[in-house]
């Protein structure tokens, strides 16, 4: 990378659930051992370190920002360009010359990931991914039009492997809703892979009951006459870190 520049990830973090941050403060300090960048920090929208420090807390006349979040939404495309003052992808601020990349999630690795991910879960079960169902969960948005464009892009591409018997998206705040599930999975074995980067307050607290868990829990468990396993966040993959990597390349010309 750039000697005299800085990274910055943007995570989610939770007010109620402090370990939210863990995955994100995670890749910040094995990305600063790589020694790729003059600084590497971490701020979030929901606990501390703000978003609203992120420019103080880093002093490099470049300073490269990107959104660790599942996909394009209200946050990553309004809240954090505006908390932070920038004006586009790349924002001269005091100085300082501001780039902010696509999220984490819109990277086109993704995908691949996240199949990888299912299938290791499946196998571990010892199911067979091509006769294994994959649910995807997204947050998705309550506001009108909602936020599932990058979600539905990752399901299609899921979908075109042909690697699982069948892969359905659902959404926590938008419809399909996560608990109508049961009524669209046909399968009898089921790996559940929440769209999330961490395990905050959705993938702790809301998505488990959907299936009969409780925090912490991951099954595999009967749940509504099928064998379900739930996988965690997309924070705990290390490909992650290459993912935010390649999206800091994509910006130096």
């Amino acid at each position: 990378m750039a000697e005299n520049s800085a990274l910055v990830l943007v995570g989610h973090g939770s007010g109620r659930y402090p370990d939210a941050a863990r995955p994100i403060l995670a890749l910040a300090d094995s990305i600063r051992r790589r020694k790729l960048f003059a600084e590497v920090t971490a701020v979030f929208m929901k606990q501390d370190p703000p978003l609203s420090a992120a420019l103080s807390l880093v002093s490099a006349p470049i300073v490269y920002v990107v959104p660790v979040f599942a996909g394009r939404g209200f946050y990553t495309g309004t809240l954090i360009p505006r908390e932070i003052g920038l004006t586009g992808q790349v924002t001269e601020r005091d100085g300082r010359r501001v780039i902010y990349t696509e999220p984490a999630g819109t990277h086109p690795r993704l995908p691949g990931l996240l199949a990888c991910r299912a299938d290791g879960v499946a196998r571990t079960c010892g199911w067979e991914p091509t006769h294994t169902s994959l649910l995807l969960i997204a947050h998705g948005s309550a506001r009108p039009g909602g936020a599932g464009e990058t979600p539905r892009a990752i399901a299609a591409a899921l979908a075109a492997m042909n690697h699982f018997a069948e892969v359905e998206l659902v959404f926590l705040e938008q419809e399909p809703l996560a608990r109508t599930w049961p009524e669209r999975i046909r399968g009898d074995t089921v790996v559940a892979l929440p769209l999330l980067v961490a395990q905050g307050l959705h993938a702790g607290q809301d998505i488990p009951p959907l299936f009969g868990l409780t925090q912490g829990q991951t099954g595999p468990v009967d749940s509504h006459g099928r064998r379900v396993a739930l996988a965690t966040g997309l924070g705990a993959e290390p490909e992650l870190e290459e993912i935010i990597l390649d999206l800091v390349r994509g910006t130096i010309s």
